[in-house]
């Protein structure tokens, strides 16, 4: 299991690109060539609420917020919308979605899941590997969006594999074997056969579970 991580999602995605997912038509070539201008772009319908995001991200405008020290700050927003607005967790999640969507039907060894920016990939390590690959570089190109690779995590399940070195040797083997992999090499910190999170939940035996709870609760 894959999982991938986008860096400070909600607020660098591509208005242009949002807009015309909004739309249904693209505005300019999408996915390497795939998708052209005005060709239809799938989007769950958001399209009543056009004037709604129009008003609200269709020109540039000034974050002002206030620290916890009462220092006022201010933002110059002209990408994506803030995180923490349920409205916009809706619009960024119809964003990433015709994106998630042609790069896992040209995956079809792979199962996931994928919903704003958290994704999910099933593997075979070499196909699942690919497929992360590629939805890195087309989220880059036609979104704006970056993955966090030091964060990407790969964990493996069962019993067949339970030693953390033999993970890593695996991994590194099937980057090697595949030069065009290479942008994934920061992701060896991540790799586990102890447990995984999903959406930020941590999933495994008890034993696992409470350490990375405890470890959390430290931490803040």
């Amino acid at each position: 299991m894959i999982q991938l991580d986008i860096v400070n999602a909600y607020p660098s995605a591509d208005r242009q690109a949002q807009f015309d997912v909004l739309a249904g038509r693209a505005s300019k070539s999408y996915d390497n060539g795939h998708v052209h201008t005005g060709d239809d772009i799938p989007c769950p319908s958001l399209r009543h609420y056009w004037s709604y995001f129009e008003s609200m991200q269709g020109t540039a405008s000034t974050l002002q917020f206030s620290d916890y020290q009462g220092q006022a700050h201010k933002i110059a927003c002209s990408k994506g919308g803030q995180q923490g607005d349920a409205f916009e967790t809706v619009r960024f999640a119809v964003t990433t979605f015709p994106s998630f969507g042609r790069v896992f039907t040209r995956h079809g060894a792979c199962t996931g899941s994928a919903i704003c920016d958290d994704v999910c990939i099933g593997v075979p390590l070499a196909e699942g590997l690919a497929l992360a690959a590629e939805l890195k570089q087309l989220l880059k190109q036609d979104l704006d969006l970056d993955f966090d690779v030091p964060k990407l995590n790969c964990f493996f399940p069962g019993d067949r594999i339970n030693d953390d070195d033999h993970v890593r040797a695996l991994f590194q083997n099937a980057l090697q074997a595949n030069p065009q992999l290479a942008c994934l090499s920061g992701m060896d910190a991540g790799i586990s056969t102890t447990g995984l999170r999903v959406a930020g939940v941590p999933i495994d035996n008890d034993e696992w579970v409470q350490q990375f709870v405890q470890e959390k609760a430290a931490a803040v």
